[in-house]
C-alpha cells in the first residue's frame, strides 16, 4: 500500500471481508474514541460549565469526527487512528476554569461564551502551530525538551487526570464534602474502575479490552441501580448520568454572532496563558506518537506530512467546536493489527461519531459519570505509573528529581507554575549536563605534538627533549560559563615552571560566552605574570568578533594548530641556538647518519641528477603520473592538498634538506595525491624511474640500498606518529 496515495489505497479496500474486518475494528475504535472525548468532555465543561456540557457535546462529537475523518484519509499512515488529547485536555480544563474565575459576578451565558470561545481560540492555535512546524520543518525542534521535563508535565498531567475523573464522577468539585457517605459512593466505585482498567491494561494491554470494560461497567452500574430498585429517571435526576439533555440539541458553531457578542474578552486574555502549556504538550504528543507509530508498522513516517494533516484536522475541529486532537497510539496499534493498518476503519468511525452527534445524544445522556470518571482516573494512572514508577529505573536520579519536582509543582499549584519550574529546571539540568562535558579534547606536549615541517636530526632530538615548553589544549564545545572556569583551573595547574608557550586550538569550539572571555583573560595575565605566553588558533570568524568586542586584548593567533605549533618551535629553537636551517650537516651526512655505508651512499647520489628548484615552482602536482622520487638537498619545500576553490590548501609537510618526496606514489605506482613546491631557491636529487629500473637491472645491490634508505626514512615519520597517537592515548 502507498502512503502517498491514500484515494488509491482506499479503493482497494471494498472486498466483503475486508469491509467486515474494518467494520469490526471501527466499532471497537468508536467506542474508544467517544468514551475518551465524552470524558474529557465532562472534565472541561465541569463546575458553573457543567450545565453548558449539553450544548457543546455536538461540536466535541463533530470536531473528533473531523480530526478521525482528515488524519485518516490522508495521513501518511492508513492506520492512524486521531481521539481527543487527553493531557491538552486537563490544560483546557484548567483555562475554562480560570475564565469561569475571571467573572464570578457574570451571566451564566457570558460565562459559557467566553469558554467556548477560549477552546476555538486554543485549539485552532493548536492547529495553526502544527501547519507551522511543517512550514518551517521544525518539527524537530520539539524534541530539545528534555524528557525529565516532559516526564514531569505528564505526572503532572496524570495527577489532574485522576482528580478531574473523581470531580466528573462526582459531579461536583473535590473537596472536603466527597468524605460523606452519599458522595463516597459515586467517587470510589469509579476509582475502582479506573484501577481495574489499570490491571486489565497492565495484562493484556489490548485497547479492545478496555472498551469492552467501559461497556461492561455500564452495564453493571445499571444491573445495580435497577437491582436497587432505580428507575432511569430517577437515576438521570440524582446525578449519577451525563444526561438528562434538553430537547432539539444540535450542532452549532462555537462562533456564531451570539456567543461572540456574550464573550468577556478581558477575561478570555486572563485565560489564555494558562491554556498555552497545551500547545506545547501537543507538539511534543504528535512528535512522540508518531515515532511510536513507526516501531508499530515498521516503516518510517514523513514528519512534515503528519504535521500538515494534523494541523488541518484541528483546524478542522476548531471550527466545529472540537477540542485538540492527535495520532492515539494505542487505537492506531488495535487498528493496524485487526484492519492491516486500512484507512477505511478510521472513515467509519467518523460517520459514527456524526451519526452520534447528529442522531444519539440520547445514548450520550444515559452514559454514566461512573464510567467517564473512571476513564479519566485510568489514563492518570497509566501516566503516574510510567513517570513516577517505571521512570524510577531507567533515570539516573537527577533526571528523577527533576520529574518529581515538576510534579508537586503541578500537584500542589497549577500548570502553569509547573511550566515555570519546568523551564527553570530544563536550563539547570542542561547547565549542569553541559558544564560535565570535557572542554579539553585533549591535551599535549611540543614533544609529542610537531608541526608537518620536516627538521633536521638535530632539530628534531633537541625538539623531543625539550618540547614540553609548548603545552597545547585542543578544545570542543560551547565553552560557557559552566565550564569555562574549570576549563581555567586545569589550565593552570599545568603552567610548571618549564612552560613557555600554552597554545589554545579553537577548532571545534562552536561559540564562547563573556564569562569565559573574562577567564581567559584572567589565565592570559597570570601566565604573562610568569613569562608564559598564551596563544591562540583555528578561531572561527563569530568566536574571534565575540572576542574582540568583549575581550581587552585578543592573544596571537593562527589560522590553524599547525602554523601555531611551528612558530611556537621556531621561537624554542631560535632561544636554543638551532634555529637556522643552514646548521643542519650536507645531504651526505645525513644520509650516512640513516644507513653506514659511505660507497653507497655516493653512489645513489652520483645515479640522481641535481636539480635547481626556483622559489614558488612545484616539483609535483596532485593528480601527475608518480614519475621519480626527489631528496631535498638544501631549502624547503612544502607539501599541500588542494580543494575546489572554496577552502584553502591544507598543509601536508614542509621539507628542509634531507626530506625524501614522492616516495609512495613512486613506490605504488599511483597518481600523486598532493602537490610540493619549492618555499624559496632550493635543490633537489632527482631519480627518475627509467634511472631505477636501469638500476635495478645493473646494480641490484644500489637498488636494495635505495629500498633500505626507503624504508628507515619512513620509519622516522610512523616513529614520529606513532608519539602523537600514544601521546592522544595518555
Amino acid at each position: 500500500m502507498s502512503a502517498t496515495q491514500p484515494g488509491a489505497a482506499l479503493r482497494g479496500e471494498f472486498s466483503s471481508q475486508r469491509v467486515f474486518a474494518a467494520f469490526s475494528a471501527a466499532l471497537i475504535l468508536y467506542l474508544l474514541v467517544a468514551i475518551t472525548t465524552l470524558s474529557i468532555a465532562a472534565l472541561v465543561y465541569a463546575g458553573p460549565l457543567a450545565a453548558q456540557l449539553p450544548h457543546a457535546l455536538p461540536g466535541m462529537l463533530v470536531g473528533v469526527a473531523l480530526l478521525v475523518g482528515v488524519i485518516a484519509a490522508l495521513g501518511a499512515c492508513g492506520a492512524a487512528t486521531a481521539t481527543t488529547q487527553d493531557a491538552s485536555g486537563v490544560i483546557l480544563a484548567f483555562g475554562a476554569a480560570a475564565a469561569v474565575a475571571a467573572l464570578p459576578q457574570a451571566a451564566p451565558q457570558v460565562q459559557a461564551a467566553t469558554a467556548t470561545v477560549l477552546l476555538f481560540v486554543v485549539t485552532l492555535a493548536m492547529g495553526l502551530v502544527y501547519l507551522l512546524l511543517a512550514l518551517f520543518r521544525l518539527g524537530g525542534l520539539a524534541r530539545y525538551l528534555p524528557l525529565p521535563v516532559m516526564g514531569g508535565f505528564l505526572a503532572g498531567t496524570g495527577w489532574l487526570l485522576v482528580a478531574g475523573g473523581i470531580g466528573v464522577a462526582m459531579n461536583a468539585p473535590i473537596g472536603s464534602a466527597m468524605l460523606g457517605s452519599g458522595t463516597l459512593a459515586r467517587w470510589l466505585p469509579a476509582l475502582a474502575f479506573g484501577a481495574l482498567m489499570f490491571t486489565i491494561a497492565r495484562r493484556w494491554s489490548s485497547p479492545a479490552a478496555l472498551a469492552g470494560a467501559c461497556a461492561a461497567a455500564a452495564l453493571v452500574f445499571y444491573g445495580v441501580m435497577f437491582a436497587l430498585g432505580r428507575d432511569s429517571a430517577a437515576i438521570a435526576a440524582d446525578g449519577w448520568l451525563l444526561g438528562p439533555f434538553p430537547a432539539g440539541l444540535s450542532w452549532q458553531s462555537p462562533l456564531d454572532a451570539a456567543t461572540l457578542g456574550a464573550v468577556d474578552w478581558r477575561a478570555l486574555a486572563h485565560a489564555l496563558p494558562v491554556c498555552a502549556p497545551a500547545l506545547l504538550i501537543g507538539a511534543l504528543a504528535l512528535l512522540l506518537n508518531t515515532g511510536a507509530l513507526e516501531l508499530v508498522i515498521k516503516r518510517d513516517l514523513p514528519l512534515d506530512r503528519e504535521l500538515w494533516v494534523h494541523g488541518t484536522a484541528n483546524v478542522a475541529s476548531a471550527v466545529a467546536g472540537g477540542l485538540i486532537g492527535y495520532t492515539a497510539i494505542s487505537m492506531s496499534s488495535l487498528n493496524h493489527a485487526m484492519a492491516g493498518g486500512r484507512r477505511l476503519p478510521g472513515l467509519l468511525v467518523a460517520v459514527m461519531l456524526l451519526a452520534t452527534a447528529l442522531l444519539g445524544t440520547a445514548i450520550v445522556a444515559a452514559t454514566p459519570r461512573l464510567v467517564m470518571g473512571g476513564l479519566l482516573i485510568y489514563i492518570g494512572f497509566e501516566l503516574l505509573g510510567e513517570w513516577l514508577i517505571r521512570a524510577r529505573r531507567a533515570m539516573a536520579r537527577g533526571d528523577y528529581a527533576v520529574v518529581v519536582v515538576i510534579f508537586l509543582v503541578i500537584a500542589a499549584s497549577d500548570f502553569l507554575w509547573g511550566v515555570v519550574v519546568g523551564l527553570l529546571a530544563a536550563t539547570v539540568l542542561f547547565v549542569v549536563n553541559y558544564s560535565r562535558v570535557e572542554v579539553v579534547r585533549f591535551e599535549l606536549g611540543g614533544d609529542h605534538a610537531q608541526s608537518r615541517v620536516q627538521r633536521g636530526a638535530r632539530q628534531r632530538d633537541w625538539l623531543h627533549e625539550h618540547g614540553d615548553r609548548l603545552q597545547i589544549f585542543k578544545l570542543q564545545g560551547f565553552v560557557f560559563f559552566g565550564s569555562a572556569n574549570k576549563l581555567v583551573e586545569r589550565l593552570r595547574a599545568r603552567l610548571g615552571p618549564e612552560v613557555r608557550f600554552v597554545l589554545l586550538d579553537f577548532e571545534h569550539v562552536a561559540g564562547i560566552d563573556s564569562t569565559a572571555l573574562l577567564s581567559f583573560d584572567k589565565l592570559r595575565q597570570h601566565a604573562e605574570s610568569r613569562g608564559i605566553e598564551l596563544l591562540v588558533c583555528a578561531l572561527r570568524p563569530a568566536v574571534e568578533r565575540g572576542w574582540r568586542a568583549g575581550s581587552t586584548a585578543l592573544p596571537r593567533g593562527f589560522a590553524d594548530l599547525d602554523h601555531g605549533i611551528e612558530w611556537c618551535e621556531q621561537r624554542l629553537l631560535d632561544d636554543a641556538g638551532l634555529g637556522g636551517t643552514n646548521d643542519e650537516p650536507p645531504l651526505r651526512e645525513q644520509l650516512l647518519a640513516l644507513v653506514h655505508e659511505p660507497q653507497q651512499v655516493d653512489a645513489l647520489l652520483a645515479r640522481m641528477s641535481r636539480r635547481e628548484v626556483a622559489a614558488g615552482e612545484a616539483i609535483i602536482r596532485e593528480g601527475d603520473a608518480p614519475d621519480a622520487i626527489f631528496i631535498v638537498e638544501a631549502g624547503q619545500f612544502t607539501a599541500q592538498l588542494a580543494h575546489d576553490g572554496t577552502i584553502s590548501p591544507v598543509r601536508l609537510e614542509t621539507m628542509h634538506a634531507g626530506a625524501l618526496i614522492g616516495e609512495i606514489g613512486f613506490v605504488l605506482s599511483a597518481p600523486r595525491s598532493a602537490s610540493v613546491a619549492a618555499d624559496r631557491d632550493s635543490v633537489v636529487r632527482v631519480l627518475d624511474r627509467a634511472s631505477w629500473r636501469r638500476m635495478v637491472d645493473e646494480e641490484p645491490a644500489l637498488a636494495r640500498f635505495l629500498d633500505t634508505l626507503l624504508l628507515r626514512l619512513m620509519a622516522q615519520r610512523t616513529v614520529r606518529l606513532t608519539r602523537t597517537v600514544d601521546a592522544l592515548q595518555r
